[in-house]
């Protein structure tokens, strides 16, 4: 071979491999380089998608921590007075031993006066001729119910005429007042 073909071979290899850097690599480094970038960005949208999800695991469950602790630790207050259910709930038998007499007589309910916050309350007075379990065990079923009633006032006597007899039976007045909230059902 003679040097100026082999120069003119060296020259075309040169170019040739400047071609093939320029038309293949340098497009391919550029495409790879995006993608690299492209990559990283998602990688650090799946981190900050995978640590919202943990984040709202951990609201669930403290939002269920915080439901499991309301339904038993704190009375509802239920959107109507529901006057019938509370009687139900705290009438004893009137068995002539134990429970001579008991009644049951609802006031008018008071509407929100004061504020928008507040609840509306209906009034219940129980009247009852019984011993003292009795109307105690009334008092407890009345503070024990599921939703909000409290006792207003007890008034326990014994009538003179009875004191001097063996039998345990009292005259009380229990006063309740079942607060609801008409507007929670709007």
């Amino acid at each position: 071979m003679t040097a100026t073909r082999e120069r003119w071979m060296l020259i075309g290899t040169l170019v040739l491999a400047v071609l093939v850097v320029f038309c293949f690599a340098v497009p391919n480094y550029k495409t790879a380089s995006v993608n690299i970038d492209e990559a990283k960005r998602l990688e650090d949208r799946i981190n900050k998608l995978e640590r919202r999800q943990v984040e709202v695991q951990n609201l669930r469950d403290e939002y269920d921590s915080l439901v499991f602790q309301i339904e038993n630790e704190y009375k509802k207050v239920p959107s109507s007075p529901d006057t019938a259910q509370i009687v139900q709930a705290l009438s004893l038998e009137v068995d002539g031993v134990h429970v001579l007499d008991q009644n049951f007589v609802a006031g008018s309910t008071n509407n929100r006066t004061t504020s928008e916050s507040s609840f509306s309350v209906q009034p219940l007075a129980i009247t009852m001729e019984a011993d003292f379990d009795s109307i105690f065990s009334v008092i407890q079923q009345a503070e024990s119910m599921g939703r909000l009633v409290r006792v207003s006032s007890v008034r326990i006597s014994r009538s003179e005429r009875k004191a001097d007899s063996a039998s345990a039976t009292l005259e009380a007045a229990v006063g309740l007042h079942a607060p609801f909230d008409p507007m929670e059902g709007h």
